[in-house]
């Protein structure tokens, strides 16, 4: 016996705004990538403490702007996209060469390929409200060379 599951428009909907944002991502297209949020929604890098560090509109356009200035070549591939209420969940490989110092850590041409999680979380309209992306830091920091 075959099961299947059936997926809800609005989990579709939410999967495919998250798509969008990793296919502007690779195109290091900011503009794209923000139109996509609500610019006062929370914005966590989770390894960096227990509590959001600000907003999206803000510190997430400076956050992204720095990863694509640091790392001109930055990719990523989607490992894996899960519906759970209102959050969608990313499980996606992160890669890039670094050309410029970046949040501490002094260039020395090396490339980076770490997986990270992204979870997003949607309102009602489908708008992303809030961000919070998870990575092994500390492995992150030594394939830099830091």
């Amino acid at each position: 016996m075959k099961t299947t599951q059936i997926e809800s428009l609005t989990d579709l909907t939410r999967k495919g705004t998250s798509i969008e944002f990793f296919s502007a991502y690779q195109e290091r297209d900011i503009e794209r990538m923000m139109a996509l949020f609500d610019p006062n929604g929370e914005f966590w890098l989770m390894p960096l403490g227990p509590d959001p560090q600000g907003t999206i509109g803000e510190l997430g356009r400076n956050f992204w702007t720095g990863v694509i200035g640091a790392f001109p070549d930055i990719d990523n591939t989607v490992d894996k996209v899960t519906a759970d209420g209102d959050k969608i969940i990313c499980n996606v490989a992160l890669f890039g060469t670094q050309t410029a110092d970046f949040a501490g850590i002094t260039s020395k041409g090396l490339r980076f390929n770490s997986d990270h999680i992204f979870i997003f979380r949607f309102n009602e309209d489908d708008r992303i409200t809030a961000v919070a992306i998870d990575w092994d830091h500390a492995s992150f920091q030594h394939q830099l060379g830091a």
